[in-house]
């Protein structure tokens, strides 16, 4: 006996839930991030190809499936479109380099993340039109990191960013840099560079040497070939606080 449409698709969608949960399962067990998100992508992959590709299709009011193609195919711009983005403004960070960050282009805020808001401010600018207002929150640490960038950073002189303190007393930060062996082998405090830092009111030029930054790991170099994040954060704070960054940058 023939099964019915709806119990052929229900149990395709089920098998597709099964195995992607099972996926998400397994990488929370070997030290991997499940992601509810991934696991979304799955069924939304699972339903592209009985929409467009299952046998089932041909029984459907034409009408219906047009629809649900438009529907799904939506879903997939918007899924994609995050990368997207962070593709077209990795081209534009390689053209920008040495500029880490100017916070001139209208997606650069993509290069950035961190437990803070973050939007970009016309008010108060080093250079150019805009900067980086960072508001930060109370919680145990609150900060911005660069995520998306260049990591090459051999044969520059240093590291420097400009940061401009609003309030009428200056507040102590910590900042860090780390490259990719660090990141991929238990993100030890000896084996990345650490520094703390304080921010007077109005705006700081702060110059790190990028010398300092490869001897600062206990027992090795840090490889300035594969830099892979920094962070510019605070310890747990008694009421927001906001500072506001542009003119991320290598000086030779």
């Amino acid at each position: 006996m023939q099964q019915p449409l709806w119990r052929k698709v229900g149990e395709a969608l089920l098998l597709s839930l099964l195995l992607g949960a099972s996926t998400e399962l397994l990488q929370s067990l070997i030290g991997r991030e499940g992601s509810w998100l991934d696991l979304g992508n799955d069924l939304l992959g699972s339903l592209l190809v009985l929409t467009f590709f299952g046998e089932w299709k041909a029984k459907l009011n034409k009408r219906l499936l047009w629809l649900l193609r438009g529907g799904l195919a939506f879903l997939v711009f918007w899924v994609v479109l995050p990368f997207v983005k962070v593709a077209a403004d990795d081209l534009v960070a390689w053209q920008q380099f040495p500029l880490l960050s100017g916070f001139e282009t209208p997606l650069e805020a993509s290069r950035w993340g961190g437990d803070c808001i973050r939007r970009l401010d016309r008010q108060h600018v080093y250079s150019g039109s805009n900067a980086m207002q960072v508001e930060l929150t109370t919680n145990r640490y609150s900060g911005v990191w660069l995520r998306h960038f260049p990591a090459d950073w051999r044969g520059y002189r240093a590291v420097q960013f400009h940061i401009y303190n609003p309030q009428k007393e200056p507040f102590r930060y910590y900042f860090r840099i780390h490259d990719q062996f660090h990141r991929d082998n238990g993100q030890r405090y000896s084996d990345r560079f650490n520094a703390t830092l304080v921010a007077q009111p109005g705006w700081n030029e702060v110059e790190i040497p990028l010398q300092e930054v490869a001897q600062a790991p206990r027992g090795r170099q840090l490889d300035l070939s594969r830099v892979a994040g920094m962070i510019l954060f605070v310890g747990k704070l008694e009421q927001t606080q906001t500072f506001y960054l542009d003119e991320v940058r290598l000086v030779l």
